[in-house]
């Protein structure tokens, strides 16, 4: 088990403002019980803040340029009826309908709360219950919301659990500002929940409920697989150093979550498959197809140079880069003086999607908060990863209400913010990146969560 440190940043902050340790202070574990009861109120808090950032939208709904310049812009409720959930809740599965470009088990959950949203309506619509009024969209953002705080909850006593030494790290996935900000804008958060049980299993070396879960959550959104390409770099280091030990990865074990991420895969999206291909396939052929995106660097690049790249050109390059980067995770996996943590090797390849991806998503940057919480980062590199993630975060709303404002323009977003908020997002995900990688090469490692 690598052994955690203690972080300057907050051993400063606690001296400052609690005064000096005391003689009878405990280090260790402490109780896991009262951790978790203070990290799921701190939950309860992040969840509460997250609603109130949604409030403006809540109320006047989430039309105008009103959404950018509150920031509460929803995939949730745009696609309501731009998707035909509000004329029927399993319109992604059936043809006659608008197609839905997300994978499986997000069509499910999405058609199951647009079920609910229809159910609750015919119920209590006109009663005194009723605060949504026509307003049905509305309902459905808030069913959805319900079900992403619940899978926060989870989020969070995941990393608990996964942090070992180091619980109290897990308030960083509670009070995230790029959850907060994050969480009700798509899906997103549950194939997080999803990876990161997923990675709590795996530290726990069951190998095979692992895999399940790494097939669930790679059914909602494709990144969790890449948990299987860190499992894999690990077995490569065992093989080629010849470690031994009872936590060193081997071949048979990456096998394990391979069949269990197969097994569920394919239970959750060969039945959608068989019913109805082209709506199963959507999400591949969108993603495939698709060219530069919203704050991608490849969009960037079109801005900076004049010129846009073609989508052939985008999706060549965007898989060049990230395979090589894959590559390089593998070299970094294998010649790292101390066998690195699982979730530092899955940071990194996950870091590598992002920045070479075809679009950057606001909310993407929830992805990386339980990983970040998990590699035994220092508080300050987390504090800037999250600070640049949230000037992005705005700039992309400000430079979008821009284009489809009717204003003069010395009353829009500069353009020129809206690119250098796109370089601090990139470059401070390298950063991270960085801080990971310096760790590796340690004599001593700062991580906090057990080895794989």
């Amino acid at each position: 088990m690598l052994q955690p440190m203690s972080d300057p940043l907050v051993d400063h902050l606690s001296d400052r403002w609690g005064g000096p340790t005391g003689t009878r202070a405990r280090s260790g574990r402490g109780s896991a019980r009262g951790a978790a009861r203070i990290l799921t109120a701190l939950t309860a808090m992040g969840v509460l803040l997250a609603l109130l950032a949604s409030q403006y939208c809540r109320i006047n709904g989430w039309g105008g340029t009103g959404v950018y310049h509150w920031g509460c812009y929803s995939d949730v409720s745009a696609l309501w009826a731009s998707r035909d959930f509000d004329q029927h809740p399993w319109a992604p599965f059936l043809s006659s309908y608008s197609g839905f470009e997300y994978p499986a088990l997000t069509m499910f959950l999405a058609s199951a709360v647009a079920s609910a949203t229809h159910g609750v309506d015919g119920v209590l619509g006109g009663t005194a219950l009723d605060y949504w009024g026509e307003r049905t969209g509305l309902l459905y953002w808030d069913l959805t919301f319900l079900a992403g705080a619940l899978a926060w909850f989870v989020l969070t006593l995941a990393v608990l659990k996964a942090a070992g030494a180091r619980p109290w790290n897990a308030a960083i996935v509670a009070l995230s500002p790029a959850i907060i900000f994050g969480v009700g804008i798509n899906w997103d958060i549950f194939p997080a929940a999803a990876l990161a049980l997923a990675v709590l299993f795996c530290l726990r070396r069951k190998w095979l409920i692992a895999g399940v879960l790494l097939g669930i959550g790679a059914s909602f959104k494709l990144y969790p697989l890449f948990l299987l390409g860190a499992v894999f770099t690990l077995a490569a280091r065992t093989l080629l150093r010849k470690e031994k030990g009872d936590d060193a990865v081997e071949w048979a074990d990456c096998a394990r979550m391979a069949v269990g991420g197969v097994l569920a895969w394919t239970l959750i999206n060969v039945p959608v498959m068989v019913t109805n291909f082209s709506a199963w396939s959507e999400f591949y052929v969108f993603s495939a197809e698709r060219g530069a995106g919203w704050s991608s660097i490849w969009q960037v690049w079109g801005v900076i140079s004049g010129s846009a790249l073609s989508a052939d050109a985008v999706s060549g390059w965007s898989f060049a880069l990230f395979a090589a980067s894959c590559a390089a995770v593998l070299v970094i996996g294998v010649t790292a003086r101390q066998r690195p943590d699982v979730v530092q090797l899955l940071l990194l390849i996950v870091a590598a999607f992002m920045i070479f991806n075809k679009v950057y998503s606001p909310q993407f940057m929830l992805w990386l908060v339980p990983l970040i919480a998990l590699a035994g980062l220092r508080l300050r590199d987390v504090l800037i990863w999250h600070v640049f993630q949230l000037l992005h975060f705005w700039a992309i709303w400000m430079h979008l209400a821009a284009q489809v404002s009717e204003a003069e323009p010395q009353h829009l977003f500069d353009e020129k913010i809206y690119v250098a908020a796109v370089f601090g997002h990139v470059l401070s995900t390298v950063y991270i990146c960085v801080m990971v990688i310096r760790n590796m090469y340690r004599t001593q490692s700062v991580s906090s969560a057990s080895s794989p």
